[in-house]
């Protein structure tokens, strides 16, 4: 402004606010709307990255936020049910067990398959219930049956397996949050360490083309999806032939 030459008042009227606005611009640091931050940077002759930065990337990951919930167990059934029947893409998950997922729903084998019907993928990792990683996360959470509970989903989902457009991977690392991707919308479970998941926050966030967030999620399921082992069948062939 000194450079400029122009006064807060004098600025005010060239950008069409109120002086006291132009005020809080400079005494505390508030960021103009992108309207008025473009006509001040045209005012003072100036870049507007040169007075506030990239806001409009920060802004961009701000809007990626849709909410957040205190815990997973927060979100309304009905909200996951909603999520499912409304896929029409890409539908997947990355967790070990989600035990609370199949009690969310009527069916979700049903939902799985009917998806799949209408051209939906779905991708679905799970923890391999006899894989080191589970067996340290079950002693994090000081409690036992862990593996049992992947088991009884991959029991639930046998029916789906085979399905063209449906595919179950076993995976066994460290699961930093689980993810749960319905097209763009992307719920993220954080896990805070010797809680149950559903005790722990989840945010839901929204893909596209300036997300930062929602893009580095996938990218690593992504690495886990890579190195992870294909199911088939469950229960498996060794299975059945360790209980003969």
């Amino acid at each position: 402004m000194a450079q400029a030459g122009l006064s807060q008042v004098r600025l005010a009227a060239a950008v069409g606010v109120d002086p006291k606005t132009v005020e809080r611009w400079v005494a505390q640091g508030r960021t103009p709307h992108p309207r008025h931050r473009v006509a001040v940077s045209d005012a003072l002759g100036c870049d507007v990255a040169a007075l506030w930065g990239d806001v409009d990337r920060a802004e961009a990951a701000t809007q990626e936020i849709v909410g957040m919930y205190p815990a997973r167990r927060a979100v309304p059934s009905g909200t996951w049910r909603a999520f499912l029947a409304g896929v029409e893409q890409r539908f997947e998950l990355h967790a070990f067990a989600a035990t609370f997922l199949p009690d969310q729903t009527l069916d979700l084998t049903t939902e799985i398959v009917t998806m799949a019907s209408r051209g939906v993928r779905v991708r679905l990792l799970l923890g391999d219930p006899e894989g080191s990683a589970v067996a340290v996360r079950t002693q994090e959470e000081g409690g036992t049956g862990l593996a049992g509970r992947i088991a009884l989903v991959l029991s639930y989902l046998a029916p789906a397996l085979g399905t063209p457009g449906v595919e179950v991977r076993l995976h066994d690392s460290t699961l930093y949050a689980t993810t749960f991707r319905f097209d763009d919308d992307l719920l993220v479970n954080t896990h805070v360490w010797g809680a149950p998941a559903g005790a722990n926050p989840l945010l839901h966030l929204r893909d596209g083309p300036e997300a930062s967030m929602a893009p580095a999620y996938q990218a690593g399921f992504e690495r886990v999806w890579n190195t992870a082992r294909p199911l088939e069948a469950w229960p498996r062939t060794e299975d059945t032939d360790r209980v003969a």
